[in-house]
């Protein structure tokens, strides 16, 4: 689903979060791939029994009855030796590293995805490409998305590097030939992994592979067959070219952007799909400002503040409170640029709305870059009103707006946005002493 502003800095953990405004969509093509694997059964009652009680485990599992389900394979483990049945091993090492990856998701993420990697690598020490290249690419593609998923919380270009080439890996099992829909799948999970990377270097190229990526899965994930996966892979498309309109072609790039997430919502509409509606609403804003920057500037900041608003139909702050705070974000900073060319005052007043919104979840305590930020986009917004009304008033809010926003960008850990923040704040000052003599 990558988000750019706001909370987006807190939300990089899914394709519709990362870079952009990317952000947390659920479908088919997202999350661990649950495969269960198969073993060919003996007619032995020892190993009969000990099928049985994996069996009784899986079950616990997929009922996400997760803790019961670990205990279930460890007392597996301790009935038979690895020598003896390597495939019932591997097997149970591949369900625990299920199981774990489970439990990331809602307590100690980096502990049990670093126990999830342990448990696939263990499984992937029998299942090899050659002796059982199905179940290998299955838990090839698992180790993928856990280091993806790990990648949030610790060492993310080195963990996103193995990713890739666990994905890569799948591929080599997966082809579009032998495995369609496996082959959409892996590629989405490659290209999220690339978008992510791109984040901390190599950002073109990285990007460029996204992209690619992306295309290749909506080889197989065609409107007709697959039209929720279709609409997951094109808003991931979306945000990767909004980005990479960053650094190269931006106005072709972000019309790409565009037509992607406008395919999204072609499947995605409100009543069916309306989480998911949400975030590819406030993606095609994001394009739509961005876009305005270079052609059409009230025409795309007219749509983009449409796409926002729609977007709040469903982020609400009571059931979805970060994501409400992004979009009001968002759409203060398009108020603001609007106001350059039309109605000033009602889009600045507008802005200031939006922007005091966000700040109502992006407290200091909890989301402290995203509180300085927001800070300093107010104190813009307070400043432009200034040339219209209340100046004075207007230009003391500006300045304690910016102050609040120094608070957390210092200048030894953020010299940078220190300096930005400070020249802001110099200027309205300097105004308000002119002013005053």
């Amino acid at each position: 689903m990558d988000e750019k502003k706001g909370p987006i800095m807190s939300l990089l953990n899914n394709p519709w979060f990362r870079g952009i405004i990317v952000g947390a969509i659920a479908g088919l093509l997202a999350g661990v791939v649950l495969f269960y694997l198969s073993v060919s059964r003996s007619t032995r009652i020892t190993r009969t029994d000990l099928m049985s009680r994996v069996n009784n485990a899986d079950q616990l599992s997929r009922s996400d009855e997760v803790d019961d389900a670990l205990l279930k394979y460890e007392e597996v483990l301790r009935k038979f030796s690895e020598a003896k049945y390597p495939d019932i091993y591997a097997r149970i090492k591949h369900d625990q590293g299920i199981c774990y990856t489970k439990l990331a998701r809602i307590a100690d993420k980096k502990e049990n995805l670093t126990k999830a990697i342990r448990a696939f690598e263990e499984a992937l020490k029998i299942y090899t490409v050659e002796t059982n290249p199905v179940n290998y690419a299955t838990t090839q593609n698992n180790l993928g998305v856990a280091y993806t998923t790990l990648a949030e919380v610790r060492n993310k270009e080195e963990n996103l590097t193995r990713a890739i080439r666990a994905y890569e890996e799948v591929l080599k099992i997966r082809t579009i030939e032998k495995y369609p829909v496996s082959y959409a799948t892996t590629q989405n999970n490659l290209g999220g992994a690339y978008k992510s990377l791109a984040e901390v270097r190599d950002k073109e190229e990285n990007l460029s592979n996204a992209i690619r990526a992306y295309e290749e899965a909506l080889e197989i994930s065609i409107i007709e067959k697959y039209p929720v996966d279709y609409a997951i892979i094109q808003n991931n498309l979306g945000t990767a070219y909004t980005t990479l309109a960053e650094v190269q072609e931006k106005e072709k790039n972000l019309t790409k952007a565009i037509r992607a997430c406008e395919e999204a919502l072609k499947i995605c509409t409100v009543e069916k799909y309306p989480v998911n509606y949400a975030t590819t609403q406030n993606n095609l804003g994001v394009a739509y400002t961005n876009l305005a920057e270079v052609r059409n500037k009230e025409e795309n900041l007219t749509r983009a503040i449409r796409a926002h608003e729609e977007a709040l139909k469903i982020r609400t702050v009571e059931k979805y409170p970060v994501d409400y705070a992004i979009v009001q974000n968002n759409l203060g900073t398009a108020c603001t640029t609007l106001a350059e060319v039309r109605n000033k005052e009602k889009n600045l007043t507008k802005a200031i709305r939006a922007y005091e919104e966000a700040l109502k979840v992006c407290t200091v305590e909890k989301y402290p870059l995203d509180y300085a930020m927001t800070h300093n986009n107010l104190g813009t917004a307070y400043r432009t009103l200034a040339e219209v009304r209340d100046k004075e008033e207007n230009l003391t809010k500006a300045i304690r707006a910016y102050e609040e926003a120094l608070g957390i960008y210092t200048v030894e850990q953020y010299p940078l946005y220190h300096e930005v923040v400070v020249s802001n704040m110099s200027e309205v000052k300097q105004w308000m002493k002119a002013e005053h003599q």
